[in-house]
């Protein structure tokens, strides 16, 4: 069973409901991508005339929702496996990582989010996963996005796993790091298991068997 990036937005935005409305403003959504090779890229939302396939569109719209939607304190994060490749999505309000949420209006809050982009770029540094399943890094990706004066970070890492059946534990590691972040809202999902459940300081791994 493939589980694309677009279904798993949409099960993270299922299963993470949020719980805050935020008020709607005009301003187009706007992203700031770290990739692989470290390069920034901002980028602007497509019109609405643009076509786009129903998968992209999907994941987009989950995106804009759980922006103009978020509780304060709280994250999502979703492991999802494909064969032996293990991705793991994590996004939290960026008022809960570096104090605001609005696009970089100084010098000072640029470096805040550069800062914060390359603290989720590294791997090994946001998650842990149980040494049993043999899992290395293979790509990782941060970036912020920004839309109707909110603002929210999204990492994604992937994984190549050579026991992925193995996979028992998946930890977050940064809860410390982020005192403000309260809670994360869990899911893990592969052709065999689903899992669920908050992270909390006191309680960073997700059990998954």
């Amino acid at each position: 069973m493939r589980l694309s990036r677009a279904f798993i937005a949409v099960a993270a935005l299922g299963l993470m409901p949020v719980l805050a409305g935020c008020d709607r403003g005009e301003e187009a959504v706007t992203k700031d991508v770290t990739g692989p090779s470290g390069a920034v890229s901002p980028q602007a939302e497509a019109p609405e005339e643009a076509a786009e396939s129903p998968a992209a569109d999907t994941g987009e719209t989950a995106g804009t929702q759980r922006l103009e939607a978020h509780e304060h304190g709280r994250a999502s994060l979703a492991a999802a496996v494909d064969d032996d490749t293990l991705t793991i999505t994590f996004e939290a309000p960026l008022v809960s990582l570096v104090g605001f949420e609005h696009a970089p209006e100084n010098d000072e809050q640029q470096a805040a989010i550069d800062a914060l982009k390359d603290a989720f770029f590294i791997p090994g540094d946001m998650v842990s996963v149980n040494a049993a399943a043999e899992c290395l890094p293979l790509m990782t990706t941060s970036g912020t996005h920004f839309a109707h004066g909110h603002g929210g970070l999204e990492a994604e890492h992937v994984f190549t796993c050579e026991k992925p059946a193995r996979i028992e534990q998946i930890e977050f590691l940064m809860l410390d790091t982020y005192p403000d972040l309260k809670v994360i809202e869990a899911v893990f999902l592969s052709d065999t298991t689903q899992a669920a459940g908050e992270l909390t300081a006191a309680k960073p791994m997700l059990e998954v068997r």
